[in-house]
């Protein structure tokens, strides 16, 4: 395995982390927190996808160039995705408006 390939997994774990901090959040509530912890499920989740840019960071100092990370273009695309499945699931009845 060489760097890249090592931060790539890297890059993976974090991911990982993200999902497992968003589980914890849709468990239990975003202001919960762990018995014994002072620090809520959303500031656990914060600190995951930072540790996610963080990777990313260390990639590009390794010659990995995320050119066009950041796109405010395909950022309003997934906006707008995201919120037509909204829609469309509250529709169905599987969401619900608060």
């Amino acid at each position: 395995m060489n760097i890249i390939e090592h931060l790539l997994v890297c890059l993976t774990e974090e991911c990982g982390e993200i999902i497992q901090a968003a589980d914890k959040a849709l468990r239990f509530g975003l202001d919960d927190h762990a018995p014994g912890r002072n620090q809520t499920n959303l500031e656990d989740l914060v600190k995951e996808v930072n540790d996610l840019v963080a990777v990313i960071e260390v990639l590009d100092k390794s010659g990995v160039t995320f050119s066009g990370l950041f796109s405010r273009d395909d950022i309003e695309a997934k906006k707008k995705k995201i919120q037509h499945f909204l829609e469309y699931a509250v529709s169905r009845g599987t969401t619900q408006e608060e």
